[in-house]
């Protein structure tokens, strides 16, 4: 019965909606489109237009509309149904005799039938005769999230160049994705061309193509530290502890009794973060039987580790543990030492000589000096009567530390006649197990680190740019070719993009035989971009190093054959820099074209490639620019074109309804989604031409929803639909009442909601989920303002919360965010919670309050009386009580949460909670569980048919038309038997004429009627 009631208040909903389209359907096909319009005019002019002018006008007029709605224009049947949303609050607050209010001139019974009548048939005359229509979808501008997401996908990287951009306004649906909103005016045309000219700033050239950095690559310390961070964070993913690969050894070995017979080595190493490669080498090295040596103990120590036991599936680690002590402090008794070396007046810490000493370490990691280990009837080795030249020099490598060791250390004995079996077995162990995988810092001193260490990368000059590569063991032990290649394409990064190598010769030839700065009494020279080519070429290298051989002369041969090395390997670099960037260019104009299609979402025209390249050529010439800065003027203009920054996919030419393109159609599916372009997989199937297929769309609205980038559907859509897009900028918490309310938990109240309807969307479940759910998601710092068990982990660790019901969670309705945003901060709100509550779930078309409403006191603590007999004074208005019936209840359902949303049983005065309410139409509950039971009872379709209008007018990019009643009814209907799961609402909007479709250029102006 109650559920039948219903129907009769909302006219489109139910029984009454069917009866109605029946009742159309007859009118319709009794009298002809013509006749039944022509019949409808003909009632509004004798019963509906009399009817509004006498009972309507007098509040609603022209003049100082009461709730803001003006009727003054309904003067004719077309008026009214160009207006479809004022026509339904009319007919809304009629079906439910809030209208006229008390007090007013009440019409007869009669009459308001025959109006209630009218605006029913009106209405479904009109939804049937457009059901389906595409309705007008202007061009429009991405909005400012559209576009930073966009930009994310289209460079890789996350540039966010709207951050400064004015807030986009929503539509009438909540939404900032409609033409109806997105206009772009002369200030926000600039704001577009600073945010293209800021991406343009990220992009680097490289080898083959171009890409865009995190930051912007326009300097030369830009460059220098995209370059070497590059690197850097390439060798810290890289698992160098032998602690795990001695772990996951031991898992191999007792994988029957760990419950993995069948793994192997390469999939325990997925499994526990290790280099594969290296993980075989380690387990054949430990099971391999050695003699003699440090292996034969390391072996022995692998060969004491303990069987597995229940439950304690780390047993081993501490053995492991002991396995790299052992090894970390003998692999130090036998590191290889370096001295020192000049040549002539060219000394130990001139580039040459000092690249020499780096270059001996670099190839010498997984080697040991045989000199160290003691064999029995040798003389003893001894270091005390090396003498190093320029130890002393503070700007030089410095003193050497060298090793030295016990006379008696039993891990360095050798058995007379023994010394070539051990040092094989030694050379063994040292190639497996290095001094170091890589050196990612060096400063000046070698062995006295200072001030200037944690350099990264760096050769160690004093004070002048340079780079070593040291990172052999890495790369041979750990790397797989992929790998190898990677690194590989890093280094050489460094000079392509950074023009490291041409900047350190520069700094070095302006040094010429002077050695270092500090022969500079008055300053060193500066050099100007110009002379830069001279400096590099191959005639001045040469004449450079033969200066140098002339001050080396009576050196060694080793130190001769440094500096020949050293202006060899100069050379060859600089030569390849040069060619390789002249080979490059007519690849980074291809990578322009790719982008440029990319940008576009679909594939480029003849007359966009010539346009492109027109333009390169045009800025190079007649502006001076170099390839580079020509290259970025033409991302400019990519970024700048309505193929880039408008969605011109929504308008069609012609005047009939069309089928999108398919690259249209990709483009409609990936900003519902995703909010940004189509992905790669997308594009493929447009150009096939499948798309417009309903298995292949559905197919590739459930991927796309798997994907992460489908977080901007919760964002975008989720957060815009509850209206906590803006939480992160509250600011109405008093933090002195409630410190716990930091920027963190801040922060997880705005994602609690993302991430739950994430987990409805990705894991298909009910969409009653949103409102009767047991569970939430929380992370530890909301997990402790909810009075939950503790989170193990750090804010990032969110875990769901099955029974989250028993600390008064689950669903939306009782998470934090929603009650702190419709909270003023020292008191709650039962007024703005409820009215979220009509509104955002419920689906209730509600008018704006009144000017001049008096305000409630702002702090529950000195309020007199309890808030909720203020309300009942405030209700006590005949202005006032016809809203306020309608959503305070909800809100008072709710005293139970404070105003930062945590449980609570007596209010900031101290006065104990009353969390009962008497909710529309006389039904009666208490808490949470007393609105979910409401609506359970009476309200479920509402929220039912309002979540997929707001979802159909979201993936539309308008407002939802009388036009898409029809399809909004058929998801409702199917949705029971379908047991509610969100792939029905989905896959029915993206296979429905509204979404595949699109009007012609000459309809947009016509506005529904």
């Amino acid at each position: 019965m109650e559920r039948t009631r219903q129907a009769r208040r909302n006219p489109v909903s139910g029984a009454t909606l069917i009866c109605i389209l029946a009742g159309t359907a007859t009118l319709g096909t009794a009298l002809g489109q013509g006749e039944a319009r022509a019949e409808l005019d003909s009632r509004f002019t004798r019963t509906v237009r009399p009817f509004l002018e006498n009972y309507c006008l007098s509040c609603h007029g022209q003049r100082d509309p009461a709730a803001q709605l003006d009727l003054s224009g309904f003067t004719t049947m077309a008026g009214v149904l160009q207006d479809g949303r004022r026509a339904s609050q009319i007919l809304e607050r009629l079906e439910a005799e809030e209208m006229p209010p008390k007090g007013a001139r009440h019409p007869m019974p009669h009459q308001r039938r025959a109006a209630l009548d009218w605006f029913h048939a009106a209405r479904e005359y009109e939804t049937r005769r457009n059901a389906g229509d595409p309705g007008v979808v202007l061009a429009r501008r991405l909005s400012n999230a559209e576009y930073n997401y966009t930009v994310r996908d289209l460079t890789g990287v996350d540039i966010s160049p709207t951050r400064k951009f004015p807030v986009d306004p929503a539509n009438t649906a909540g939404f900032d994705n409609s033409g109806e909103t997105l206009s772009m005016s002369p200030t926000l045309l600039n704001k577009y061309l600073e945010a293209a000219r800021e991406v343009a700033s990220h992009v680097y050239l490289k080898e083959k193509g171009f890409a865009f950095a995190p930051h912007p690559m326009l300097a030369e310390s830009d460059r220098d530290k995209f370059a070497v961070h590059q690197i850097i964070d390439f060798y810290h993913r890289q698992n160098t502890d032998y602690v795990s690969y001695f772990q996951t050894a031991w898992r191999f070995r007792h994988r029957a009794a760990l419950g993995q017979p069948s793994a192997t080595l390469a999939d325990l190493a997925r499994q526990n973060g290790v280099s594969a490669k290296y993980l075989e080498t380690v387990w054949r090295t430990l099971e391999t039987a050695e003699e003699v040596g440090p292996l034969a103990k390391l072996q022995a120590l692998w060969r004491a580790l303990p069987a597995p036991r229940p439950n304690q599936p780390d047993v081993a680690k501490p053995g492991c543990e002991q396995m790299r002590a052992y090894l970390t402090q003998v692999r130090k008794k036998v590191e290889p030492r370096f001295i020192n070396i000049t040549a002539g007046a060219i000394g130990t810490a001139w580039q040459p000589l000092l690249i020499w000493k780096n270059t001996q370490y670099a190839t010498h990691r997984r080697k040991f000096d045989h000199r160290q280990l003691q064999a029995a009837g040798e003389p003893p080795f001894t270091q005390t009567n090396v003498v190093e030249p320029e130890w002393a020099n503070a700007f030089g490598p410095g003193k050497t530390l060298l090793v030295e060791n016990q006379p008696t250390d039993p891990d360095l004995f050798v058995p007379a006649g023994q010394r070539a079996r051990h040092e094989a077995a030694w050379g063994r162990f040292c190639s497996v197990f290095p001094d170091m995988f890589y050196k990612e810092s060096r400063g000046r001193n070698y062995f006295v680190t200072g001030k200037d260490e944690g350099r990264y990368l760096s050769a160690g000059f004093h004070n002048v740019m340079g780079y070593f590569r040291d990172d052999q063991p890495l790369f041979e032990l750990l790397l797989d070719d992929q790998q190898q290649a990677t690194l590989d394409a890093m280094w050489r990064e460094m000079d392509f993009v950074a023009s490291i190598n041409i900047r350190t010769y520069v700094e070095f030839a302006k040094l010429g035989t002077r050695g270092t700065r500090d022969d500079f009494k008055d300053g060193e020279p500066e050099v100007g971009d110009l002379e830069v080519d001279k400096i590099i070429s191959a005639s001045k290298l040469r004449s450079l190093e033969a200066d140098y051989l002339k001050f080396a002369k009576g050196g060694s041969d080793v130190a001769i054959r440094a500096i020949r090395d050293f202006f060899d390997r100069a050379d060859t670099s600089l030569r390849w820099v040069q060619q390789a960037r002249r080979d490059a260019e007519p690849s980074h104009v291809q990578s322009l074209f790719d982008f440029a299609a990319r940008a576009y979402r679909r594939p480029l025209t003849a007359a966009d490639r010539a346009d492109l390249q027109s333009f390169y050529r045009d800025v190079k010439e007649r502006y001076a620019l170099d390839h580079e800065a020509a290259i970025r003027e033409a991302i400019v203009l990519i970024l700048m074109s309505p193929k880039f920054s408008y969605r011109v996919d929504l308008v069609g030419t012609g005047s009939e309804v069309q089928p999108l393109t398919a690259f249209d159609l990709a483009s409609r599916l990936s900003y519902f989604l995703w909010s940004s372009m189509p992905d790669d997989e997308l594009l493929r199937h447009a150009a096939a031409g499948d798309l417009h297929k309903p298995e292949i769309i559905k197919a590739q609205a459930r991927r796309m929803l798997q994907d992460p980038r489908s977080r901007a559907l919760a964002v975008e859509f989720g957060a815009n639909w509850l209206e906590v897009r803006d939480f992160d900028q509250i600011g109405t918490v008093d933090r002195a009442r409630f410190p716990s309310f930091s920027d963190a938990l801040r922060e997880a109240m705005f994602e609690e909601p993302i991430r739950f309807l994430l987990d409805v969307f990705r894991r298909n479940r009910s969409i009653l989920d949103l409102l009767y759910a047991r569970d939430t998601l929380v992370n530890p710092v909301l997990a402790r303002h909810y009075g939950m068990p503790a989170v193990a982990g750090d804010e990032r660790a969110w875990v769901n919360v099955p029974d989250a019901d028993r600390y008064g969670r689950g669903g939306l309705l009782p998470m934090a965010a929603f009650l702190t945003k419709n909270a003023p901060g020292l008191r709650t709100s039962p007024v703005k919670r409820g009215y979220w509550v009509a509104k955002n779930i419920l689906g209730d078309q509600i008018p704006p309050p009144p000017p001049l409403v008096p305000e409630l006191p702002a702090d529950e603590a000195k309020m007199d009386l309890p808030l909720r007999q203020m309300l009942e004074r405030h209700r006590a208005n005949p202005s006032c009580a016809a809203c306020h019936a309608r959503f305070d209840s909800f809100g008072l359902a709710f005293e139970g949460f404070d105003p930062v949303g945590r449980l609570r049983t007596h209010d900031l005065g101290g006065r104990a909670v009353d969390a009962r309410a008497t909710f529309p139409k006389g039904a009666e509950g208490e808490g949470l569980q007393g609105i979910r039971q409401y609506i359970r009872d009476h309200r479920e379709t509402d929220f039912v048919r309002g979540f997929s209008r707001r979802l159909l007018a979201y993936a539309l990019g308008r407002s939802v038309a009388l036009s898409d009643e029809v399809l909004i009814q058929e998801i409702s209907s199917q949705l029971p038997a379908l047991g509610f799961r969100f792939d029905t609402v989905l896959e029915r909007i993206v296979t429905s004429r509204q979404f595949l479709n699109r009007r012609g250029r000459d309809q947009l102006a016509t506005k529904e009627r």
